[in-house]
């Protein structure tokens, strides 16, 4: 019985162990190396703010875009304004969407 859980606990612990040294492979390694923007998240916001006047910035991420990186301003009228972390560059924009503005699923998800 004692060998059965040593036998056990062995296991456990070699699959914990293969499956860190698959995520350090597959993802430890990308996350350590991401490379540091040019454009700081500072110049991004004035540059979305001075684009959109009269807005409030409410959250910025930086993200992969188009095989690059882009900092997400995400503005207080749902738009999202997204920035080349290189070039300081508007890239695209788009308009968030409120479930409040779909008439079917207004009815059932939210409340009166």
């Amino acid at each position: 019985m004692r060998i059965n859980k040593q036998f056990i606990g062995a296991i456990g612990v070699g699959v914990v162990l293969l499956g860190a040294v698959f995520w350090h492979k597959t993802r430890g390694e990308a996350f350590w190396n991401e490379p540091t923007p040019t454009v700081s998240l500072k110049e991004a916001v004035g540059t979305v703010l001075a684009a959109n006047p009269g807005t409030v910035a409410v959250d910025a991420t930086l993200e992969r875009e188009n095989g690059g990186w882009a900092w997400e301003v995400e503005l207080d009228n749902d738009l999202e304004v997204y920035i080349d972390a290189e070039t300081n560059q508007i890239v695209k924009t788009e308009q968030g969407w409120d479930l409040g503005d779909v008439p079917v699923l207004s009815g059932f998800l939210l409340p009166n």
